[in-house]
């Protein structure tokens, strides 16, 4: 116990058994204490009653036995000074000889001689035993408050080190709390943490140490220390002997804590060294249990923010990273370059040979990037086979040259298996990381885009982000719309219009309609069909949408069913090529037919030849399941392919929409026309009907019934209207009056 804390205990132990020894010995003048070091920590002389400097002498003179022989606490002595004032001191009051207790029995001229000194011992005793209680109590009371404090102040760390891990960046970021945060609060000379497989080497540095080349203490941790670690899995102390001769501070002998990491095979791949604290003092077993803390919440950012397959740094750290040297950016003139690499033929390697195979070539192409990396880069797996490179202050010409290097080393990543081999490449996408860019996330979209627009023309090649080419803006456009899209499906922030199939033989019995989807942006203003669907299928987004439509438009048909009855409508609905292939779109229509309670043959379904021709199987299937169910179907934009006509056998549908290409200039092209009679006969013969879209005027109008198209489709027609407008039309006017 601290001397300070000592001397306050005791006197709080004294003054608490004054009052039982003054009733022991009630003739006594007074009583004072000393400590074990025979410094007077408490009296209840007044003082005039005698010079207390005398008594303190006499303790002081106490032979060494008397206080801390084996009889301490049963020892007594008489003793009169030469001012003449009678004394008694017991010795051993409180755990191991804790002090002196003296009694004053009289002063010069007084009758002390009547005392019975032995009776008197033996009265004191239950006072001494009293007090030596008393001591060890406050004793052990001040030796868990100190504890506590000490725990408090580990807990309050500890609590401070969780909430800013749990709320900053990933990665180095939050290594540098653990690291920094640590090493302050146990008082260390050098931390540092090094795990040299995932290129990390974070360190904080006391003043004391300033100086110190830490170059050679990171050397002679990796090579001298880490092997002592094998086995160990908790925090160690280890004595680092001084260097003879040698006046650096790191050289003089210390203790370092190491705290060993491992891999996933047990093997140690790092470590958070302590080295050295300032105060000298030695790690006790409280900074051990405190280390052991520090190391779980560096193994749980590590695995935050690492990809457990390569080891490589994931995405969340490696945006972190990204944001981190966002801010080192100098001026105006400096940039970092984002390589941005995707791995071409992997899914043909885990078809071929399984996801083992597959994964061994993610590991092997993980290792090249990282043999050739400078110490100025970051490497990150963002996700399966998708990997980039932030190369830190450099030019086009410098992350052009990485991409190169690394390009021409795809042969190394052929995998082999038997008689059998498989080549994967690289495409490539860079682009600059800059202040101009307006945002570090943005930065890695652009590269993005970059790497795709390498895939798209022919892979194993290596593009540079070109904000003037058109494929990598329409791209970028895509990737802006695909949020709002996603949030206009979550949110039923489409739009249906229905827009009027006109007979052109005059019957009118049946109404038809061929549903549309329209969606607004951000602004509100009304986004472009081509935009919407280019996005929308450049993501595989356009099952959820065509989904989206079959649902919302059962659900308003079901709204306004006499109508729909009474006037016997139809309303197509377009199927993209993505919804074609997908196994439980049937189903799905099914599903929402019967929940609707309408009439399947109030529904037609409109697929484009194109997608019917790349989807032949699957597409055929749907058809004639839909059909058989009552739902009609037409081939759209038929005669847009070299081949229509031979394919059109393949089909069992019931209208041909004849592609607005031919139906636009009808008037003035004889070929379009021609190639519009030959359809409506070919129609005629397997008993089809047509559809002539894009009628925009009359004179298209009365071209297309002349040469002997069913129905027509365009402005001249009818426009888009609301569903709901059109269904609460069917029930109350004539048809007609829509148009």
């Amino acid at each position: 116990m601290p001397a300070e804390a000592y001397s306050e205990n005791a006197q709080q132990a004294i003054a608490g058994a004054r009052r039982l020894l003054e009733a022991l010995v009630p003739d006594a003048r007074g009583f004072c204490f000393y400590d074990a070091g025979r410094s007077r920590c408490w009296s209840s002389l007044a003082d005039s009653l005698a010079d207390t400097d005398e008594i303190d002498a006499f303790v002081a003179a106490l032979p060494r036995e008397f206080v801390d022989g084996d009889e301490a606490g049963r020892l007594w002595r008489r003793t009169r000074l030469e001012s003449g004032i009678e004394l008694l001191a017991v010795a051993g009051c409180g755990e191991s000889a804790a002090g002196v207790l003296v009694a004053v029995l009289a002063e010069a001229g007084g009758q002390a001689a009547g005392f019975e000194f032995e009776s008197l011992a033996d009265s004191l005793s239950s006072a001494v035993e009293l007090i030596s209680e008393s001591l060890a109590l406050g004793g052990r009371i001040a030796d868990l408050a100190r504890d506590y404090d000490e725990l408090d102040k580990e807990l309050k760390l500890v609590y401070e080190v969780d909430a800013k891990i749990h709320t900053t960046a990933h990665s180095h970021s939050g290594l540098a709390q653990l690291v920094g945060q640590s090493g302050r609060f146990l008082g260390i000379a050098y931390s540092v943490l090094l795990m040299p497989s995932k290129r990390i080497r974070i360190s904080a540095t006391h003043s004391s140490w300033k100086n110190v080349n830490r170059k050679v203490l990171d050397r002679y941790l990796v090579d001298h220390m880490l092997p002592k670690l094998d086995g160990k899995r908790t925090p160690t102390v280890f004595e680092i002997p001084p260097v003879e001769g040698s006046n650096s501070e790191a050289d003089q002998g210390y203790q370092t804590l190491l705290c060993p990491f491992t891999d996933r095979h047990g093997n140690v791949n790092g470590v958070l060294a302590l080295l050295g604290r300032v105060s000298k003092k030695p790690f006790t077993n409280s900074h051990r249990r405190f280390m052991t803390h520090i190391q779980r919440k560096v193994e749980y950012v590590i695995k935050q923010s690492f990809d457990p397959m390569t080891g490589l740094m994931n995405r969340a750290g490696f945006e972190a990273q990204m944001r981190e040297s966002w801010k080192s950016l100098a001026s105006a003139w400096d940039a970092h370059q984002l390589i941005y690499m995707d791995l071409d033929n992997l899914q043909l390697v885990n078809d071929s040979f399984g996801r083992d195979a597959g994964d061994a070539v993610i590991k092997r192409f993980a290792r090249l990037i990282e043999d050739d990396l400078p110490k100025s880069a970051a490497v990150s797996c963002l996700s399966g086979d998708d990997f980039c490179v932030l190369l830190t202050h450099a030019t086009e010409v410098q992350a052009l040259d990485f991409a190169r290097r690394i390009r021409s080393q795809s042969d190394k990543l052929r995998y082999l298996k038997g008689d059998q081999s498989l080549q994967v490449t690289v495409s490539i996408g860079i682009a600059q990381c800059c202040h101009q860019m307006g945002d570090p996330g943005r930065a890695l979209k652009t590269a993005r885009m970059a790497c795709q627009s390498a895939k798209d023309h022919g892979r194993d090649r290596i593009e540079v982000y070109d904000e003037h080419n058109q494929s990598m803006i329409r791209r970028h456009d895509d990737i802006q719309l695909v949020a709002q899209i996603q949030k206009a499906l979550d949110a039923d922030g489409f739009v249906l219009l229905a827009q009027p199939i006109e007979s052109l033989d005059g019957d009118r019995e049946r109404p038809r309609f061929e549903i549309l989807l329209r969606m607004a942006d951000s602004d509100g203003k009304s986004v472009s069909r081509l935009a919407l669907f280019s996005a929308a299928e450049r993501y595989q987004l356009m099952p959820q949408i065509d989904r989206w439509v079959i649902s919302a438009t059962t659900a308003m048909l079901a709204k306004h069913l006499p109508a729909v009855h009474s006037r016997n409508a139809v309303f197509s609905i377009n199927l993209s090529g993505q919804s074609l292939s997908d196994d439980d779109i049937l189903a799905f229509i099914e599903t929402e037919i019967r929940q609707a309670s309408i009439p399947a043959s109030a529904l037609g379904f409109e697929v484009t030849e194109s997608a019917a021709v790349s989807n032949l199987k699957n597409a055929q299937q749907l058809i004639d399941a839909l059909r058989r169910r009552g739902c009609k179907i037409s081939l759209d934009d038929f005669g847009a392919g070299l081949s229509s006509f031979a394919y059109l056998k393949n089909f069992h549908v019931d209208t041909l929409k004849i592609d607005g290409s031919f139906i636009r200039d009808i008037a003035e092209n004889r070929i379009s026309e021609s190639m519009v009679a030959a359809i409506t006969q070919v129609a005629k013969v397997m008993e089809l009907e047509t559809v002539a879209e894009y009628v925009e005027n009359e004179a298209t109008r009365k071209r297309v019934r002349e040469i002997g198209v069913n129905f027509a489709q365009g402005h001249a027609i009818g426009r888009p209207q609301r569903l709901e407008d059109v269904l609460e039309a069917l029930g109350s006017q004539p048809l007609y009056s829509m148009a």
